[in-house]
């Protein structure tokens, strides 16, 4: 299911892959940026959570830091993301042993009749 749900997923990189097995990838291969993705705009944002760091640090007479900016700025996109992660983990981790299970519950069964097949 997994695998399945990976190639559905990634089927819009086909054609890349197909052009970058063929020769090397150039700039206009690539696929375009979205207007909210560009770099200007992100880090026009970063750099408005920069200087906010910059002056609670004044205010609170320590060092500024960039990882709080960071974090400040991005966290809820990464909220978002980590919790994809984190169901994508969990459903992975549930058919594997969900797959353990059923392993061991066949292998009792046919022990208990008398078979002695490996499963």
């Amino acid at each position: 299911m997994y695998v399945t749900l990976l190639l559905i997923f990634n089927r819009w990189l086909n054609p890349l892959f197909k052009i970058g097995h063929k020769r090397k990838l150039k700039q206009d291969d690539m696929y375009s940026v979205l207007p909210e993705d560009r770099s200007q705009r992100l880090g026009k944002e970063l750099q408005g959570y920069w200087d906010l760091e910059v002056w609670r640090a004044k205010r609170e007479a320590r060092e500024p830091s960039l990882t709080e900016a960071i974090i400040n700025c991005y966290w809820s996109s990464y909220v978002v993301l980590g919790i994809f992660a984190f169901l994508e983990v969990k459903a992975f981790t549930y058919d594997a042993l969900l797959f353990t299970i059923c392993g061991s519950v066949l292998r009792w069964t046919s022990v208990e009749r008398g078979q002695w097949f490996k499963v």
